[in-house]
């Protein structure tokens, strides 16, 4: 067996990878200085890892060692994910700078002492956010749930919630999903194409680009092309071109992303 890393990665010319098996997703992403290493980590596709962050630590290459995630993996700045009883991760997971995750936690004497050992694997849903945080041992949390920052999540989190403070208590219960009007989705869309507009060169091609409210959808027209983006869905359709490149990425920095790779010039979905 080996590790993998699949078509399309960029990745720097200084991270560490010691892995005995496993994969890096396509698309993805890793930055100077990270170190990726254990018995076997499995990295979903188009997911970025910082400077700095590090898989692996202390009895990662244990034979109950692992990291398996979903697509759209992100861990921040300096970021660590111990992994020697096992991680498990769903899509679309965020942390950011300096957070920590632990599965294996001891240092002084327990058996003279009576020091408190932990090891227990983690587990963590789809659509979790935690900006800077620490994860103890043992800990489950669900799909839809925000931590915020400085939080010590030392047990788990159900489903939905808006989470925080050193212990961990949950703030909000179902705070997510939440509707949104009308109104508000129109106020976000409009932001995000203000966002890529700013992101453009002065000089460009000619296009104009629609929010079509009823449809859910964004269209990018140019005299050469159009480009649906539907937002509900997440299909996209169109040709792949820089500005369409540009819009697709910023639609990503807001949270909102379509997996759709380029295949011989057209998006095409994984």
């Amino acid at each position: 067996m080996a590790f993998i890393i699949e078509n399309g990665c960029t990745i720097h010319k200084t991270p560490t990878f010691n892995v005995a098996e496993g994969v890096l997703g396509a698309g993805s992403i890793v930055q100077a200085n990270a170190v990726i290493e254990g018995t076997r980590v499995e990295i979903g596709r188009e997911s970025f890892i910082d400077v700095g962050a590090y898989i692996g630590g202390g009895s990662c290459f244990d034979s109950q060692a692992f990291l398996r995630t979903g697509h759209w993996f992100h861990m921040g700045r300096n970021a660590h994910i111990n992994i020697a009883r096992g991680v498990t991760i769903g899509n679309e997971f965020g942390c950011g700078i300096e957070t920590k995750i632990f599965t294996h936690g001891a240092y002084l004497d327990s058996y003279n002492l009576g020091a408190p050992t932990q090891w227990a694997g983690v587990s963590i849903g789809d659509n979790v956010w935690m900006p800077n945080a620490w994860v103890n041992p043992g800990v489950s949390i669900g799909s839809n749930v925000v931590i915020s920052a400085r939080s010590l999540v030392n047990k788990s989190l159900p489903s939905g919630v808006l989470a925080g403070g050193i212990p961990v208590k949950i703030l909000k219960a179902g705070y997510l999903p939440k509707p949104m009007s009308s109104t508000e989705k129109k106020k976000l869309i409009v932001q995000i194409i203000e966002q890529f507009q700013n992101r453009l060169p002065k000089i460009s091609s000619k296009y104009q680009i629609d929010y079509l409210e009823a449809e859910n959808t964004i269209k990018l027209t140019t005299k050469d092309y159009i480009t649906i983006f539907d937002l509900k869905n997440k299909t996209l359709q169109g040709p792949v071109t820089d500005i369409v490149v540009l819009l697709k990425d910023q639609l990503r920095r807001n949270g909102v992303r379509f997996p759709y790779s380029d295949q011989s010039g057209m998006w095409v979905k994984w």
